[in-house]
């Protein structure tokens, strides 16, 4: 693994799952983590969507065309980014930097998941709690070839425990940062049952 990709393994990574668990090939274990990063990552792009939705009506900001299947995930993440910015963090630099680590998280984990999902991953070789991985190229030379890397399954493991929290995060921002909302738009005031309900089902996506 490059000093860049440890740094990434390492910066922000949340504590969770250890990798291997007890009876577990390194095989399994890595198989389980990458379905488990795939779900996760497809939960917080559903999230992210749902909060550009809400941020967009509570605003008054055009963002449905940013709301369809063949938009990039980027594209929805920087609208939502500056929509977050404007609504919580719109006269405090420091509430501005909390969010803006949040979106820095999302997109390094985006990278890696990226590189992850769409690469090669082979068997366990030099550790049990460890596995060989190649990034996706189609080069035949093979002096050209990248060379593979070794992958802990703990690191692996923190990995896909950290975006299965984002979206959590995202609403610990929210509820630190509540009575900075209101300074544009009373919308829950106007809208009592919608936003009861919408605050709602917040609550079962960050479970």
């Amino acid at each position: 693994m490059s000093d860049e990709q440890k740094m990434n393994v390492k910066k922000g990574r949340a504590e969770g799952d250890p990798g291997r668990r007890a009876g577990e090939s390194a095989s399994d274990a890595m198989h389980r983590l990458l379905g488990r990063l795939v779900h996760a990552y497809a939960r917080l792009d559903h999230y992210v969507g749902l909060q550009l939705k809400w941020l967009g009506d509570y605003r008054a900001q055009p963002v449905e065309q940013l709301l369809r299947k063949s938009v990039p995930f980027d594209m929805r993440l920087h609208r939502l980014k500056k929509l977050a910015i404007e609504t919580w963090g719109h006269t405090d630099q420091a509430v501005v930097n909390e969010f803006r680590e949040w979106f820095a998280a999302v997109e390094r984990v985006q990278k890696q998941r990226n590189t992850f999902a769409h690469g090669r991953w082979g068997e366990p070789r030099t550790s049990a709690d460890a596995v060989q991985f190649v990034e996706l190229t189609f080069e035949t030379d093979a002096d050209k070839m990248k060379p593979e890397l070794t992958i802990s399954l703990a690191e692996f493991g923190r990995l896909v425990s950290e975006v299965e929290g984002l979206s959590a995060n995202f609403m610990v921002l929210q509820r630190k940062f509540e009575a900075r909302v209101r300074y544009t738009k009373d919308w829950e005031d106007a809208n009592p049952v919608g936003y009861a309900n919408w605050v709602a089902y917040q609550e079962t996506l960050s479970k």
